[in-house]
C-alpha cells in the first residue's frame, strides 16, 4: 500500500556515490578533472515533458558550469543503443529507460551503485517504497525513478454517454457487454489495445494482475517461478486472460488492426476519438494540444478487471551507468536536481515518484492519475530480467489475435517461456 510520507526539505547531496567504479563512459574525461555528461532521453520532442526536462538540464548546466550533451531517442531505438554502448564500454552518463530493463542492465553490470547516495539523501522518505524496491537488488539501489505511470482507464465521456452509459465498465464482462452498443451508437470501437511493441507486454501484465495472477511468483532467496501450470486453478486463470483477448477481437470490441498495431497507433486513435476507451498513462494529456476538440471529453477512471482490481505500474527510470567515479557523482547530482520537489511539482506532479506532490484536483489528468485508489492497485513487474520474457509475451498475444491458437495453448506457451528465461538467469525456483 502506498502511504504519504512526511515532507522533508531537499538537501543537495555532495557525497560520493559508492567506491571507485571502473569503466570509461563516453561522458568522462581522462585528461582533466572536467566532466562532460551525456544524457539520452526518451521524451517526445516538443511535448511539455520534454521541453520542461530540457529547460531544467540547461539551467543545471549553466548554474554548475558543466557540459551536458542532451540527446533524444525514439523508444524503439533507445534500448538497443544502450546495450550496444555498454558492450563497447562506451556507455552514456544517464539515460531514460523502462523498469522492465532493470534486471537485464543489472545483470550486465552496467549500472552504478547508488546506495551511498540514497543512504544520505535527505528526501529519500518522500518516494513510494515499492518503486524504490523495484529498482534495487539485494538492498543495492541501481537506478532512480524518473516518473511512474499507473495505467488508468482513459475514456471519452461524451461518446460513452452517446451510447447510453453514464460511467465506464467496472469489469471485463461489463466491457464486453457494452461494446456492441457503443459501436452501434457511436461508430467507434469501444476499446483499444497495442497488440505489438513495448506497450503490449505492459497491457498483458495488467490483465494478468486483474485476474489474480503473477508473472513470476517469488519463492524467497532470490528465486522465482511462473506457477500457472502448477495447478488447474492457475491455468484456468491464465487461460481466461488470453480468452479475454480473443473475446475483444471476436466481439468487435477492438479494431482488428490493433492486433498488429503498437503504442503510437493506440494513442493516436484514442486522441482522434476513434477508440472510446483504453488503459493508458498520464502522458495522454500531451495530445490535448494538437487535438483539443477530440480530447475535450477525455476522462480518467479505474481500469476494469476480472477477479482483482489491479493495474500495471510503469516505472520510467533514470539509469546512471557504471562509468568512472567522478562521472557517476556528477550524473547523480543532475538526477537529484531533476527529482527535486520544486522541479517535479513544476512538471507533471501526478506522474512523480515522490509522495509529497501537491495535486490540482481541478485538473482531470492530475486528479485521475494521482487517485490513491488507482495507485494502491498499481503493481510493477517482478524484479527479474524481462529481456527474454517481453517478446514471448507479445508472441502469446499474437498466438490468439493473429494465429488463431487456443487461449490455453498461449497461456502454456508463455508459462514455459517465462520459466525458461528464469532458468537461464539462474533464478528459477522449484
Amino acid at each position: 500500500m502506498f502511504k504519504k510520507k512526511r515532507i522533508v526539505g531537499l538537501a543537495v547531496s555532495m557525497l560520493a556515490v559508492g567506491g571507485f567504479l571502473a569503466g570509461c563512459g563516453n561522458g568522462s574525461s581522462s585528461e582533466s578533472d572536467d566532466v562532460k555528461l551525456v544524457f539520452w532521453s526518451g521524451a517526445t520532442k516538443g511535448n511539455k515533458d520534454q521541453v520542461h526536462e530540457e529547460e531544467l538540464i540547461k539551467e543545471y548546466s549553466e548554474k554548475n558550469n558543466i557540459e551536458v550533451d542532451y540527446q533524444l531517442f525514439n523508444w524503439d531505438q533507445l534500448k538497443d543503443k544502450i546495450v550496444t554502448s555498454v558492450a563497447a564500454n562506451d556507455a552514456p552518463s544517464i539515460t531514460w529507460g523502462l523498469g522492465e530493463w532493470y534486471g537485464e542492465f543489472s545483470n550486465m553490470g552496467a549500472l552504478a551503485d547508488l546506495s551511498g547516495f540514497w543512504d544520505s539523501y535527505a528526501d529519500k522518505d518522500n518516494y513510494y517504497e515499492n518503486v524504490i524496491d523495484a529498482l534495487s537488488t539485494d538492498g543495492k539501489l541501481q537506478a532512480l525513478p524518473n516518473y511512474i505511470a499507473p495505467r488508468a482507464l482513459v475514456y471519452h465521456k461524451d461518446l460513452l454517454e452517446k451510447a447510453g452509459y453514464n460511467e465506464p465498465p467496472k469489469t471485463w464482462k461489463d466491457l464486453l457487454d457494452m461494446a456492441k452498443t457503443v459501436k452501434d451508437k457511436t461508430g467507434q470501437f469501444a476499446f483499444g489495445i497495442a497488440g505489438t511493441g513495448d506497450r503490449a507486454p505492459q497491457e498483458l501484465a495488467s490483465f494478468i494482475f486483474q485476474n489474480g495472477l503473477e508473472i513470476a511468483d517469488s519463492l524467497g532467496e532470490g528465486k522465482y517461478k511462473n506457477t500457472w501450470q502448477d495447478n488447474a486453478d492457475n491455468l484456468k486463470k491464465a487461460t481466461e486472460v488470453f480468452q479475454f483477448y480473443k473475446d475483444l477481437l471476436d466481439n468487435g470490441v477492438i479494431d482488428p488492426n490493433a492486433a498488429v498495431g503498437g503504442w503510437e497507433e493506440l494513442d493516436t486513435n484514442f486522441a482522434l476519438g476513434k477508440y472510446v476507451m483504453m488503459n493508458n498513462g498520464s502522458w495522454m494529456q500531451n495530445y490535448e494540444e494538437n487535438n483539443p476538440d477530440e480530447m475535450a471529453d477525455a476522462a480518467v477512471g479505474l481500469p476494469s478487471y476480472n477477479t482483482t482490481p489491479a493495474t500495471f505500474l510503469e516505472i520510467n527510470t533514470y539509469y546512471v551507468y557504471n562509468n568512472d567515479q567522478k562521472e557517476v557523482e556528477e550524473a547523480t547530482k543532475l538526477v537529484e536536481f531533476l527529482l527535486s520537489k520544486e522541479n517535479q511539482q513544476a512538471g507533471r506532479p501526478e506522474g512523480s515518484p515522490r509522495t509529497d506532490m501537491e495535486i490540482d484536483e481541478s485538473n482531470k489528468w492530475a486528479a485521475g492519475f494521482a487517485n490513491p485508489e488507482l495507485i494502491e492497485q498499481a503493481k510493477p513487474l517482478p524484479p527479474i530480467s524481462m529481456a527474454e520474457i517481453t517478446q514471448p509475451m507479445q508472441d502469446a498475444i499474437a498466438m490468439v489475435l493473429q494465429n488463431g491458437d487456443s487461449p490455453e495453448d498461449a497461456a502454456k506457451f508463455l508459462s514455459d517461456k517465462i520459466n525458461e528465461a528464469l532458468k537461464n538467469q539462474e533464478v528459477l525456483g522449484e
